[in-house]
């Protein structure tokens, strides 16, 4: 099998991929990937590009990951393909940014590496988003022994699913290791409970989960279909979403002496080194956004998306009170700050949107925005993660679901 892009997630309206390391990165200039898609036009389409229809179009070109997720993708029954290389320059004469899907590079077709499964990637049918099942949840559990020397123990757990009784036979479970090259494996076909304890994990990439119900009466399904699609197809449920990724180590040489400006550098390539505020009414500089702040989150949120329009008034208390707390009270009180990441469909949802908060916010139309967006692995909202303002550290990976409570979340930094 060759090594190539591989399906990591998808929903109907957005598809997740991920590649394998391209060339030797190094901690002080990691590789830099131009990534590129299209439509599929026919059955018989394998992905070639050879011009009109065919033509693929730039998502990004300076994206240091090796996972990203294409969004507002509609109107394409074959589905879609991919393609990503090693990033360069911009032909000569267009001076433009490739912000926009349509602008070209000057880059052969012979540099990009394809789909590892000639077959291109589809998102999935409303009808088939409205069956599946919210994605578990997964926690390093401490309590645990793992078997194997330098392992670790991940606990898994799922919502039960509703459906007419009888019917319901139990659950199926994959797992992947968090790397462009691997895919996903099954860890049960049936289980009947709604968790379980992954015991001798090693990789320093961690891993992620995904779950779906096992009902009587399927038909038509093949795991086969899940190269191209996170249903195995039929009348079969699809796939939750992928869990977050659980057990990941970051590398010494990257993560020693971290400071603030660990934070500032997930904002690389920012315009300006500018965030909105006052809800896009001014702007504000990298440096004076997070001086002297203890706590910052990251909010993923979509003005289309009714649990995130709940949840936002929600954080709009807790960030007004935590504000008012730390100017009565500077010495005891963690200072606060939120930056919106949109998920929103257009820019003039994320204007509408975004007015209605008092926070910060990513530009809408940065790059630093779908970077952003990776680096969290957003794979559903609201998603609000809690990093430590001075070292950039993970404190929680997602705080929608739990207490808004600033004492609880001060307790996190040592």
């Amino acid at each position: 099998m060759n090594e190539g892009i591989i399906l990591v997630d998808a929903d109907d309206a957005s598809i997740t991929v991920s590649w394998p390391s391209i060339g030797k990165p190094s901690s002080s200039h990691p590789t830099k990937y131009t990534l590129q898609y299209r439509p599929s036009t026919s059955s018989t389409d394998n992905g070639i590009d050879s011009g009109g229809s065919l033509l693929y179009n730039s998502l990004a070109t300076d994206i240091t990951s090796t996972t990203a997720r294409k969004r507002n993708l509609t109107g394409a029954g074959h589905g879609f393909w991919f393609r990503v290389s090693a990033a360069t320059k911009v032909k000569t004469g267009n001076p433009a940014p490739l912000k926009r899907s349509g602008a070209s590079l000057d880059k052969s077709s012979m540099d990009y590496v394809g789909h590892t499964y000639r077959r291109s990637f589809k998102v999935l049918t409303m009808m088939e988003q409205s069956r599946r099942m919210q994605a578990p949840v997964a926690r390093l559990d401490r309590s645990a022994v793992s078997p194997s020397p330098n392992s670790y123990v991940a606990h898994v757990s799922w919502a039960p699913y509703q459906e007419e009784e009888g019917v319901f036979l139990g659950f199926k479970l994959q797992m992947r290791e968090n790397s462009g090259k691997v895919g996903w494996s099954t860890v049960a076909k049936c289980l009947s409970g709604t968790e379980v304890r992954k015991k001798n994990l090693t990789s320093r990439h961690g891993y992620m989960f995904r779950v779906r119900p096992v009902l009587q009466g399927e038909t038509g399904g093949s795991e086969s279909n899940l190269d191209m699609s996170v249903s195995e197809g039929g009348n079969v449920v699809p796939f939750s979403n992928a869990s977050d990724v659980v057990g990941a180590r970051r590398d010494k040489a990257r993560s020693g002496g971290s400071s603030s400006s660990d934070l500032m550098k997930l904002f690389k390539n920012l315009p300006k080194n500018a965030l909105f505020s006052k809800g896009g009414i001014s702007k504000v500089s990298l440096s004076d956004a997070f001086a002297n702040v203890d706590l910052v989150f990251f909010y993923a949120s979509a003005h289309w998306c009714p649990p995130c329009r709940k949840y936002t008034p929600q954080l709009v208390k807790f960030y007004n009170d935590a504000k008012r707390f730390h100017a009565s009270n500077p010495t005891r009180a963690k200072s606060v700050e939120i930056v919106f990441i949109s998920a929103d469909h257009d820019l003039n949802g994320f204007k509408n949107y975004y007015a209605t908060m008092p926070w910060l916010a990513v530009p809408f139309e940065a790059d630093t925005r779908e970077h952003l967006m990776s680096w969290m692995k957003v794979t559903g909202v609201p998603k609000l993660m809690c990093l430590d303002g001075r070292s950039g550290k993970i404190l929680e990976s997602n705080s929608v679901g739990r207490a808004l409570d600033l004492t609880r979340f001060s307790k996190m930094i040592k």
